[in-house]
């Protein structure tokens, strides 16, 4: 596995499975089930969060399975909770340090090459810069303590929904070269629901930002206000309204699968369930993208 039809592109197909099969990050039953399905199509990985303490139960299950895991995202943690790597208190920077200190040694047990961390909220012009310093020690604190691992800042959007620091694509960039002098295990996940959102052109955001990353998330969003699924929601491909449809989607897969002749990349699939069903709608998924499937 892990090449594309394409030929050698070393592209690696993963899936954001906390997030299409909600029950996968806490029952190891439904995990290996979960697996199982996977196993069946063209899926190399998984990434999945889980809580701290079952991360040993959960590594025994994937490594069972023929299917790695290769991304820990505490990211959504953050955001969901609240937990900044740029926040101006000092006292919450560092709990936000320590949450994902705990989140790296919880991606070694599982295997995981990459932790998946966002940078926190945006605190206006007026604070940015000063933000940004704050996450600039933050990501050289984590990339430090990451030793053989990879720190990979998942952007976002600015002020739509999650409302992140980074944020727009040229700045990100700006920011990870700047850390990547001293660690050049910090990477940028670029993802296409959030460049959306960004109200950047996808395609151009990820040919630039491609040079600073190896992973990307295909991820579509709906841009309708008043929606119930505005913001950063993650939509099955084939619901109606979706800022990026499938078939762009599609169209996106096979443009970064070509940049895989320059170097390996990590595309993961990323849609949120709301079936509340023990496997979530993860064969919903599976059917409605056979390209990436």
């Amino acid at each position: 596995m892990g090449e594309t039809t394409e030929g050698r592109n070393m592209i690696r197909r993963s899936v954001v499975l906390s997030a299409i099969v909600p029950q996968s990050a806490t029952d190891s039953r439904v995990l290996s089930d979960a697996l199982s399905i996977l196993e069946k199509t063209r899926t190399d990985t998984i990434e999945l969060y889980t809580p701290f303490d079952m991360a040993k139960e959960m590594g025994k299950v994937i490594e069972d399975s023929s299917i790695d895991c290769d991304v820990y995202p505490i990211a959504g943690v953050q955001k969901t909770q609240g937990y900044s790597l740029c926040d101006l208190d000092e006292k919450k920077r560092q709990e936000a340090l320590t949450l994902v200190k705990r989140a790296i040694e919880s991606a070694r047990i599982l295997g995981a090459g990459k932790v998946l961390i966002t940078t926190g909220r945006y605190p206006g012009k007026e604070e940015e810069r000063k933000a940004l310093d704050l996450f600039i020690d933050s990501a050289l604190i984590l990339s430090r303590e990451a030793e053989n691992m990879e720190i990979v800042l998942e952007t976002g959007d600015r002020t739509v929904d999650a409302r992140q620091l980074l944020g727009p694509t040229d700045l990100s960039l700006e920011i990870t070269q700047e850390i990547r002098r001293s660690c050049p295990n910090f990477f940028l996940t670029l993802d296409t629901s959030h460049l959306a959102q960004l109200g950047e052109e996808v395609e151009l955001s990820l040919e630039k930002g491609i040079k600073f990353s190896d992973h990307v998330h295909f991820a579509s969003c709906i841009l309708k206000e008043g929606h119930p699924l505005y913001g950063d929601k993650h939509p099955h491909f084939s619901d109606v309204d979706n800022a990026l449809t499938g078939d762009r989607l599609e169209r996106i897969f096979r443009t970064v699968s070509s940049w895989g002749e320059e170097k390996d990349i990590l595309c993961g699939h990323e849609v949120i369930d709301r079936t509340g069903e023990r496997l979530g709608s993860l064969e919903r998924a599976i059917a409605e993208a056979p390209w990436f499937f």
